[in-house]
């Protein structure tokens, strides 16, 4: 069964498998519209477009962290974290020296919520949105869950699938060709247009933390991608020579059959 909720511009997808073949639906809806209500939440506090969230306002110099929720210091803390970890390739400040999460608010807002899923009575789930997602228990037919990575620069195709479950369960991609703006090289002083790589995806057991590393490998390139194994996790990185992508994978990348 697959459900949806809209919120931050975007569609979240929540695909589970129930643990009975008789849904609770007025469970599901109600889960699904608290959901929902928590992510717009998190958009309004957030949101880098929304002139009155606490981000453009500590932007503005109105608040300070202490005037905002405990969310918004645990936001920068984590941003803060991933900074040190890739040696600044992700970096929660924009050139123009203004505070931006926006590289990982979506993947700790999908990660916030899990805690309402795990009460469903479901043997498992796939939730997540726009190429980032993460999954709990079985798939379809008891079996792993199945993820596509986007072709990208056509989001219609693939360039591939991989199986999620039994110690990898968690999938995040970044690129270049769509919503670009909050992906920047802080050492290089330029727009991550300028490395080799179009698109990151990283597998891994930490959706926050893959959705951290993926953006670092298409802001820095080919030593981020590395450090990336170097801390366990699975990469692929693809760049466009003449027309055609090239995917330079990890040794432990595996595509579903």
């Amino acid at each position: 069964m697959i459900l949806t909720a809209r919120a931050m511009a975007m569609e979240f997808t929540l695909d589970v498998e129930l643990a009975t073949g008789d849904p609770d639906d007025a469970l599901l809806a109600r889960t699904m519209a608290h959901v929902e209500h928590d992510l717009r939440w998190i958009d309004e506090v957030f949101s880098t477009f929304k002139a009155g969230s606490h981000v453009s306002r500590l932007n503005r110099g109105e608040i300070s962290p202490d005037d905002a929720p405990p969310a918004v210091a645990q936001v920068l803390e984590l941003c803060e974290k991933y900074r040190e970890e890739t040696g600044g390739a992700f970096d929660a400040v924009a050139p123009d020296g203004t505070l931006d999460p926006t590289g990982i608010v979506k993947t700790w807002a999908i990660d916030r919520v899990r805690w309402r899923l795990d009460a469903l009575p479901a043997r498992g789930w796939l939730w997540g949105c726009g190429g980032d997602a993460m999954v709990s228990g079985l798939g379809p037919d008891a079996g792993p869950w199945r993820v596509g990575i986007a072709h990208p620069e056509d989001r219609s195709r693939h360039v591939g699938a991989v199986e999620l479950g039994r110690g990898r369960t968690a999938i995040a991609t970044s690129g270049t060709t769509i919503h670009a703006q909050h992906i920047w090289d802080p050492a290089a002083g330029d727009s991550a247009s300028s490395t080799r790589y179009v698109q990151a995806t990283v597998i891994g057991t930490d959706l926050i933390e893959c959705d951290a590393w993926a953006t670092a490998i298409v802001a820095r390139g080919e030593s981020a991608a590395l450090a990336a194994q170097e801390r366990g996790l699975d990469v692929l990185a693809l760049r466009v020579e003449g027309g055609r992508v090239v995917a330079e994978r990890s040794p432990g990348w595996a595509w579903a059959a």
